[in-house]
């Protein structure tokens, strides 16, 4: 239980305050296997008050966080937010109950403008319409001091104002509870100065605020109590006005612990120069002209955004596009030829780049080293877990065994891991991007030792941190970066964070004004003030209109090929065999929306067309083909049933799930009907395939469709909702949203349209046929992905889709009309597909490198 210095309440309780309860955790436990991650925790947490929560990695703070926030299910213990008791513990509960949290990974999407990231992040009491989500976002910002564009794509915004932008729709809320997990990691000391005040205005607003951080500076500057864990243990409460940094060091240790940064001697001006960089320049960067020194560790400094990050990758012969770059005699242009000369660069994005994540801990360790404990290519078995067990040693590493993934530790023993990896290579030149993001205070201390020892073997080290006072500590010389150049340097001994931070915050006053005159032309391109509508101007748009254009350039080649093919015989025979593709590729694309796929969808048509051939041989026309849409209609959700169930419950790779289902759905077709059979009457095929002039009724439905679902995958907020799991489940899972039955529901609706699809199909082919459908199922995935959908789910539209069946039904006649192989004819569909995902991928591109120039 938990216990206090304090009075027995553990809060701070203000003088003429009735005391209001925000939050009250009962002997949380929560266990992974054998490791219990947190043990019997109990806290409770007043309106009003602002309460740190540290400890060392691997403490269990961010597993409590989770908990409360309903990101982890606890194995024992219960949470109760305000006088609402928490019992599914999902993020939906506990949002509905008042508790928010601003992830240290973030919970934006790329995607999604500014506003529509506020509004799909507030409760639902607290939005506005959907129609006036940018006029309402725009007074929000300017409420809470924030100048962003709303019309502005989140991936285009600063990593530190991504990181405001979700702090203040987590405070604008006016939340019971405020969850902070690691908030401000990453970002400078002015955008900490903004957090640190969100925290105190949300306590203002009645909120009661728990904050995660690994810098205790930040706690004596905000925080009323400080709660320490250790080893899952909750160990004690104090009144933050009543402590020292020192004593909640040893608490979170239980230790004593010596914070003291390691010993620095002057620099040697004639030490030879290990790494010299001449006018080197790239992306946000350049010209840059610097020499590194055996034995000394340089720090770069900076306002968040001004090119350190992307000047350090520079030296490694990343993004390198001008200058001379050398180490010793030796010309360096790219990474290989840098890691070949000892130059060794970690990034301080531990899940995409400095970790294997698909690898185990003790692979991510030897990863390095494999040629030390290797003989004849095989690793051996003793060398191997000596090394990794003195690693594990050496770093603090707290892990349940090294057989586990490192997405199993905390973020803080993921740095660790990715950092002794690195200097077990044995670099002349480190360079190291935020070494102690993430990283508590001792093993922080361990880290900068480590940095040390290794400069004072010889080598070079150069840190870039958003932390000024880590390079005041540890660098022997700092450059200070504003606008992609350095603009000044000072020793490391006697700089103080005020004085680096005074340093750029001189250049910053000196650029206001040219910064204000270019953030308001870029807000009137963005927001639409031109004469060319904004919709014109839109990505997807160009898209579809090249596609368009495509379509009917090839149209006319192969009308000047034969004239028979643009007759209205040819023109409708082209719309009549795209119409079964644009359904079942409408039903691919909303599985393809969510992020998965279904490759069951042939046979579900297949299916449908055995089914439609029993239940057509009675009763009039009318009478056949309602029964045939119900009776299509229940096979094709049977389907969707079982794919939803296999892939969100089951947890199967969608793949191999709708694989499974494929062989099984097709295998009940063939037991129906062996060979074909049935034969559908006149009246029914002509019904099915009715048109008004060249269009068939079918395809108009689906068009009406297809317009009226684009509309509501964009101009709703369910829409929107629905885009957000696939452009990211797990951060629309922490939004709130149930990102399960989102998807699970995509593979119903795809199972329905798929069978519709089979109902349009009977129409044309006149009897049941088990294997009529087979040749769809790849049609299917590609009229998507040619009209902009990604298999990575969250893109393309519905209009797309249509225009992409439309193509690939145009290439499907081209056979016939131009007199080509049906060989020739696939690889035409084939390349076809394959320029269209490249066309995708290349607009994706330039993008990001218009967004980081």
């Amino acid at each position: 239980m938990e216990a206090t210095k304090a009075q027995p309440g553990k809060t701070l309780v203000r003088e003429g305050q009735h005391r209001e309860v925000a939050l009250e955790a009962i002997g949380l436990s929560k266990q992974y296997g054998p490791v219990m991650a947190l043990k019997e925790m109990s806290l409770t947490v007043d309106a009003g008050e602002v309460r740190a929560l540290v400890g060392e990695n691997g403490s269990g703070k961010s597993t409590f966080v989770g908990i409360v926030s309903g990101t982890v299910i606890p194995t024992t213990g219960s949470v109760k937010i305000a006088d609402r008791q928490l019992h599914k513990h999902l993020p939906v509960e506990s949002q509905s109950a008042g508790a928010f949290t601003v992830f240290q990974d973030g919970s934006l999407l790329n995607d999604l403008t500014v506003a529509q990231n506020l509004y799909i992040g507030t409760p639902q009491a607290q939005r506005p319409k959907f129609s006036e989500v940018f006029q309402w976002a725009r007074a929000r910002l300017a409420d809470y001091d924030l100048d962003l564009n709303p019309l502005l794509k989140v991936a285009e915004l600063a990593p530190g104002d991504r990181q405001l932008l979700e702090i203040v729709r987590a405070v604008m809320a006016r939340p019971r509870v405020l969850l902070f997990d690691e908030s401000t990691s990453a970002l400078d000391s002015a955008g900490v100065d903004r957090v640190l005040e969100l925290m105190r205005v949300a306590a203002s607003q009645g909120s009661g605020v728990l904050f995660v951080t690994h810098r205790l500076s930040e706690v004596f500057r905000v925080a009323d109590t400080v709660s320490i864990l250790r080893d899952g243990n909750f160990v004690d409460t104090l009144r933050a006005d009543e402590t020292s940094p020192a004593e909640i060091v040893d608490l979170m240790a239980g230790t004593k612990v010596s914070m003291e940064f390691p010993d620095r001697r002057a620099l040697d001006s004639a030490a030879e120069a290990v790494l010299q960089a001449d006018r080197i320049g790239g992306e946000n960067f350049g010209p840059v002209t610097l020499e590194l020194r055996r034995g000394e560790i340089l720090g770069i400094a900076g306002a968040d955004g001004n090119g350190q990050a992307q000047l350090l990758r520079g030296l490694a012969g990343l993004g390198l596009a001008s200058g001379d770059l050398r180490v010793g005699v030796k010309a360096i242009k790219n990474y290989k030829q840098a890691t070949a000369n000892h130059v060794i660069f970690l990034s301080g994005d531990r899940k995409q780049e400095s970790l294997f994540q698909p690898l185990t801990i003790q692979e991510n360790l030897t990863a390095g080293v494999l040629d030390k404990i290797s003989t004849a290519g095989f690793t051996r078995g003793g060398p191997e877990r000596g090394f990794i067990k003195d690693q594990i040693e050496k770093f603090g590493i707290r892990l349940g065994s090294p057989s586990h993934l490192p997405s199993s530790l905390s973020g803080g023993n993921q740095q660790k891991i990715a950092i002794s990896r690195a200097l077990a290579t044995e670099p002349q030149v480190f360079l190291i991007d935020e070494p102690t993001q993430g990283v508590d205070v001792r093993s922080r201390m361990d880290i900068y030792r480590m940095l040390r020892e290794c400069a004072d073997a010889g080598n070079s080290v150069v840190i870039v941190s958003s932390d000024a006072s880590e390079l005041a500590g540890v660098a022997d010389r700092i450059v200070v970066m504003s606008r992609g150049q350095i603009i000044d340097e000072m020793p490391g001994m006697g700089a103080t964070e005020t004085s680096i931070v005074g340093s750029f915050a001189v250049e910053s006053r000196v650029h206001e004004e040219g910064e204000i005159l270019s953030t308001e032309l870029m807000k009137l391109e963005v927001s639409g003030d031109s004469k060319v509508p904004r919709w014109l101007r839109n990505g997807e748009t160009i898209r579809l209109s090249v596609l368009a254009l495509f379509i009917v350039l090839i149209g006319a080649f192969a009308g000047s090929v034969n004239p028979s093919f643009l007759t209205e015989i040819g023109l409708k025979n082209i719309l009549v065999i795209a119409t079964p593709l644009a359904a079942v590729a409408i039903a691919q694309y909303f599985v393809l929306l969510v992020g998965g796929i279904d490759v069951s969808v042939g046979a579900t048509m297949s299916l449908s067309v055995v089914v439609i051939s029993f239940v057509v041989q009675s009763g009039g026309v009318f009478q056949s083909i309602v029964v045939s849409f119900i009776a299509s209609l229940a096979c094709g959700a049977v389907v969707g049933l079982v794919n939803a169930w296999l892939v969100e419950k089951m947890r199967l790779s969608a793949v191999i799930a709708t694989i499974a289902t494929l062989g099984i759905v097709s295998g009940i077709a063939l037991a129906l009907r062996p060979t074909p059979g049935g034969r559908f009457g006149f009246e029914m095929m002509s019904a099915l395939t009715a048109s008004i002039g060249i269009l068939p009724v079918a395809l108009l439905f689906l068009t009406v469709l297809a317009v009226v679902g684009d509309l509501a995958l964009r101009r709703t907020g369910m829409g929107m909702r629905v885009r957000a799991v696939g452009m990211n489940g797990l951060y629309a899972e922490r939004l709130g949203i149930r990102s399960n039955l989102v998807r699970g529901g995509a593979y119903v609706l795809c199972g329905l349209l798929a069978a519709l699809a089979g109902v349009f199909l009977a129409g044309q082919v006149g009897i049941g046929d088990a294997t009529v459908g087979n040749t769809y199922t790849l049609l299917a995935i590609a009229a998507p992905v040619i009209g902009g959908a990604s298999l990575l789910g969250g893109r393309g539209t519905l209009i797309g889709v249509l225009l992409g069946s439309l193509l690939l039904g145009l290439a499907m006649t081209l056979s016939v009309v131009l007199r080509i192989s049906q060989g020739a004819n696939l690889v035409f569909i084939g390349v076809v597909t394959l320029i269209a995902m490249a066309s995708y991928s290349i607009r994706v591109q330039s993008k990001k490198k218009r967004t980081s120039a």
